[in-house]
């Protein structure tokens, strides 16, 4: 193969289409091998960790096939997982527990008391179920979405554009969830698809906005007792939400309603902040060609300054 070719066909755009084509692969594969598996529901703590295993499989087959990298080199360090998804899921638990007591503030959220638990099962038990399901969710999310999707869109149109791109991507993926709205997917994508894929531009790891997003669901749902993205996963509170639709989101949950939109956009545009000043912010080689060619052609044309008037030479003195 010229080299020529290998650059084309290994060029950012196609490797997210051969991306996209190893994960198809892998879900005929699994189709075929063990199609119970398949077949397990997303919102299950099974089909979560399937999901986070093959977002992880597809991920690592791409960087190696494609970039000769490992997944350490493009945000899943192994030294970086404990501290930095630590520090994520503060980030996640203290801006839910925000945005719940805004409701609160407002009179649109009411804490009514514990959960309802189905019968034959425990709180705790429960709640460990949910720990791990959402961590999964967290883990599979953010391989797929920031780590395969967001930073090969970052590789072909630069930061910027790519974190714009993912975010509606991220935002209308939610669209078949109950109660979504294109109200729900817009809000997604400002307050999630922006804030998550800043969060990793500012610190490089996916381990931190893997914490984050696991805390977000983890106090949205069974910790506050609210509506997860249209699902209903209560644990701990019950709570009713008596204020208007456009606070608390309806049937979608607080997610699409303002104070997550406001608050989430925030912490995202503090993370942009953070990633400027450390200089992630990542610009491809074709659009600085383009930048400087716009501002070569609309700079005037250079005029050479007039030549200095010659000196005057007085005429040479006539002897007497």
């Amino acid at each position: 193969m010229s080299a020529l070719l290998r650059r084309i066909l290994l060029a950012a755009p196609l490797r997210l289409v051969w991306t996209g084509l190893l994960g198809f692969l892998l879900l005929m594969l699994v189709g075929k091998v063990a199609p119970s598996i398949l077949r397990l529901s997303n919102i299950s703590l099974a089909g979560s960790v399937r999901n986070a295993v093959m977002a992880v499989m597809v991920f690592t087959l791409s960087l190696w096939l494609f970039e000769r990298k490992r997944p350490r080199d493009a945000g899943l360090a192994l030294q970086r997982a404990v501290p930095d998804t630590f520090y994520g899921f503060l980030l996640g638990g203290a801006l839910l527990t925000a945005i719940i007591g805004v409701l609160a503030l407002t009179g649109s959220y009411h804490l009514v008391g514990w959960a309802t638990l189905p019968e034959g099962t425990t709180r705790a038990h429960l709640l460990g179920r949910v720990v791990l399901l959402f961590l999964a969710v967290g883990i599979f999310e953010e391989v797929a979405a920031r780590g395969i999707v967001f930073r090969l869109l970052e590789q072909s149109i630069g930061t910027w554009l790519a974190i714009v791109a993912s975010a509606l991507f991220f935002g209308f993926v939610h669209r078949g969830n109950p109660g979504a709205t294109w109200v729900s997917s817009v809000a997604i994508a400002i307050e999630a698809g922006g804030l998550l894929a800043a969060a990793y531009v500012a610190t490089r790891s996916l381990w931190l906005p893997i914490g984050l997003h696991w805390a977000w669901n983890l106090f949205e749902g069974p910790v506050w007792g609210s509506l997860v993205s249209g699902n209903d996963i209560g644990v701990l509170a019950r709570a009713t939400f008596p204020g208007p639709t456009f606070m608390t989101g309806g049937a979608f949950g607080p997610e699409a309603g303002l104070p997550a939109i406001v608050l989430g956009a925030a912490l995202g545009v503090a993370f942009m902040v953070l990633a400027v000043r450390r200089e992630q912010v990542f610009t491809p080689g074709w659009m600085r060609w383009i930048v400087a060619r716009l501002r070569r052609t609309s700079l005037p044309a250079a005029v050479s300054p007039e030549p200095p008037p010659a000196p005057a030479v007085s005429p040479p003195a006539i002897p007497g």
